[in-house]
């Protein structure tokens, strides 16, 4: 967990830290705080004879660029062909290892070259020669555990599981981009003051140390740091040599962006001290930033919202030959003309620079190496990508960047926490173990059951059924008359009920269908000349249990429990069709009862009852008449002068604008009578109301 302390104790934590002034007393207290240098080492009794050997680390020379390795003794070597040769030979390889597996020193070339006569002597016994496709850098590590630990299962199994570890921990500290340090001071004795809080964490990011150092090994980084350390600042009065000035390199180039910059690492002098004018600072917001040279400039080179080059998308596509797309191409051309230009204006500054810092895609790169004549090589060990995300090209971004990469990072945090942290993010680099596949257990699909094939006299059943139940359903009495005569004994009858794969009409009786669908005729067929039985129930899916009309249920006659053939009647002329032959014939069913008919219909009854409706209709209509004709008494009643024809005012000459039309204006409005005297205008309005009194007669006598 994070630990609280004030400030005002720590002059040194009051301001940021600088990576590349560091006071010289912090640097006494540091130690490597990184995940491979938390591997512990093994015990005197499992390393190898040559375990007394401890390696030696010496300090980097930012100006020698010598080629050489950490891990075999700082050996080094004149070309870099020779150094790559190095690290793929077996004596790297074992020297690599024993490292990783906590060995502790490493071997010379001649002792590696004894230990491996040694063991070519003892593998000529097939026995103990192991497999012969084995490493020959594995099988002499598996001879040397086997000889020290008396070639116990179990210890090859640990050392394995170690070595595994240790793999890990080696890929964590390779992946983090920033080196923690720690900082442990014990105080001093007689003031009892310190220089940092306890357990207090100082990191620098990974890509200020140089390349040459071998990573592999965490106890060369603090002379690394100490190494980048610059001289103390000289006096006021000295010259101080351009020449010896150590620089670094910033270039950035996206989107048609393109921001450099040549950084010293002398900071500025902005105080101002007694009897001392501060330096001056050519640059805004640069602040102690001593910028030696910069250069930003912009060409049309993307499509706005679009994203990628123009070069990109003719890589991509088929070449456009449209205005914008020349003008891309061109920007393109332009901004690698320029700067390739400006690499060599600052050829002295890039080339005395100890690191380069770019940001370019891979296109972009092209720009600064591969073309005759470039300041730049693609092999560079100087040139490093920023560790961390950045932003367009512009200078304000260069100066983030640089105090992004040259402040340390500084926590506080308790040895808990940082254990906690390490296992955390080694368990995150380990491969997860996916969890084997079952195959699925197929699904049972149910099994569907196939229509049974039908023979032709079912197929043909089938297919008059249909034919009749569409004759009734359309009320086609003529065709239905001889189709009933020929096949309506194999049908079943009048009073069968459609079948279950009948589509519509299914659990219906014929009479149902037509009395359902309106048909006149049909019913009048079916109940005068088939006597259909109009009692019959119609039991839908959803009341499969109604039971019969004249059953009786808890007591209680069930003429209202279902739906018989009256009951589905649509119109007033069908039902009535029903109560005439209930009144005709009341002895062939149970009408009332069963049929759920009303009353029987006689034709006396239906001529009262049609008389009532004509008498109903016209008292309507005398009422409308005197309705209207007390209306009409109502209004004033004025002689009408006799006009003549000389007197009616001319129309007048103003032509009016827009369609016109009969009425002279909308419907209820008086613009029509403008101009007329008041008996003429009573006189129309009479005439309006006696019309629509006629046509209101008129509908009352259909």
């Amino acid at each position: 967990m994070s630990r609280s302390f004030t400030p005002a104790r720590y002059p040194l934590l009051q301001k940021p830290l600088y990576v590349y002034t560091l006071p010289s007393d912090l640097l006494d207290i540091l130690s490597v705080r990184s995940v491979q240098a938390a591997v512990t080492p093994e015990p005197e009794s499992k390393t190898n004879k040559h375990s007394d050997a401890k390696p030696t680390f010496t300090s980097f020379d930012g100006a020698s660029g010598s080629l050489g390795c950490q891990t075999c003794l700082n050996v080094t070597f004149p070309t870099l062909d020779e150094q790559r040769a190095h690290f793929k030979s077996d004596w790297h390889r074992y020297n690599a290892k024993l490292v990783l597996l906590g060995k502790g020193g490493t071997v010379t070339e001649e002792e590696f070259e004894e230990i491996n006569d040694d063991s070519d002597a003892s593998d000529s016994n097939p026995e103990a020669a192991g497999s012969s496709t084995e490493d020959r850098v594995t099988r002499l590590l598996r001879r040397q555990k086997l000889t020290s630990a008396g070639a116990q299962d179990g210890e090859d199994k640990d050392s394995d599981q170690e070595a595994e570890e240790a793999e890990y921990r080696r890929r964590a500290e390779l992946r983090t981009a920033i080196l923690w340090f720690q900082a442990k001071d014990a105080g001093n004795q007689d003031t009892g003051t310190k220089l940092v809080p306890d357990d207090t964490q100082l990191g620098i990011y990974r890509a200020l140390i140089p390349r040459m150092i071998s990573f592999s090994q965490p106890a060369a980084f603090l002379p690394a740091l100490r190494a980048m350390q610059l001289p103390p600042a000289p006096a006021r009065s000295a010259e101080f040599d351009p020449m010896e000035e150590r620089k670094v390199t910033l270039l950035m180039v996206a989107g048609g962006h393109f921001a450099g910059m040549v950084v010293s690492l002398r900071p500025l002098n902005v105080t101002q001290s007694k009897g001392m004018k501060p330096e001056r600072q050519e640059v805004k917001g640069a602040g102690e930033v001593r910028v030696l040279k910069h250069k930003t400039f912009h060409r049309y080179t993307t499509r706005k919202k679009q994203g990628g080059s123009q070069s990109l998308n003719d890589n991509a596509k088929s070449k456009a030959n449209s205005a914008g797309a020349m003008l891309r191409r061109y920007g393109e051309q332009s901004l690698k003309e320029e700067i390739q230009q400006l690499m060599i204006e600052w050829e002295d500054e890039i080339h005395s620079s100890e690191k380069i810092f770019l940001r370019a895609s891979t296109a972009s790169k092209r720009s600064f190496w591969g073309y005759p004549g470039a300041v730049l090589e693609k092999g560079d060990e100087r040139i490093s990508v920023f560790p961390f995300p950045t932003r367009r090209p512009t200078l304000s971004e260069l100066l983030r960047c640089w105090h992004e990469l040259t402040r340390v990072k500084v926590t506080h945090l308790s040895e808990e926490a940082i254990q906690a942290l390490d296992e955390a993010y080694i368990a995150s680099l380990q491969p997860k173990t996916r969890p084997v596949p079952t195959a699925p257990t197929p699904a049972i699909k149910p099994i569907k059951e196939s229509a049974p094939k039908l023979s032709a006299e079912e197929e043909a059943h089938r297919e008059r059924r249909r034919r009749l139940i569409d004759m009734v359903r359309k009320g086609r009495i003529e065709p239905l008359l001889p189709f009933w005569q020929k096949y309506g004994a194999s049908l079943g009858g009048v009073d069968a009920k459609a079948e279950s794969w009948v589509d519509d009409g299914r659990g219906q009786t014929l009479l149902m269908i037509a009395s359902q669908a309106g048909q006149e005729d049909v019913v009048k067929w079916l109940l005068e000349e088939q006597r259909a039985d109009p009692t019959i129930v119609f039991a839908s899916e959803t009341s499969r249990d109604i039971p019969d009309a004249g059953e009786e249920v808890d007591g209680q006659p069930g003429k209202n429990r279902g739906r018989t053939a009256y009951d589905l009647a649509t119109t007033k002329d069908v039902r009535n069709i029903f109560r005439r032959l209930a009144h005709d014939h009341p002895d062939w069913y149970n009408w009332i009862a069963a049929g759920h008919v009303p009353s029987g219909l006689s034709e006396e009854k239906e001529q009262e009852q049609d008389k009532k409706r004509a008498e109903r209709r016209k008292g309507l209509k005398e009422k409308a008449k005197e309705r209207e004709a007390k209306k009409a008494a109502e209004l004033p009643q004025t002689p009408e002068p006799e006009m003549p024809l000389e007197t009616i005012p001319p129309p007048t000459s103003k032509v009016l604008k827009g369609p016109q039309k009969l009425g002279g204006g909308k419907p209820g409005s008086d613009t029509g009578l403008a101009g007329l005297t008041p008996e003429m205008r009573a006189r129309i309005e009479r005439e309006r109301r006696a019309r629509a009194a006629e046509a209101r007669l008129a509908g009352l006598g259909k």
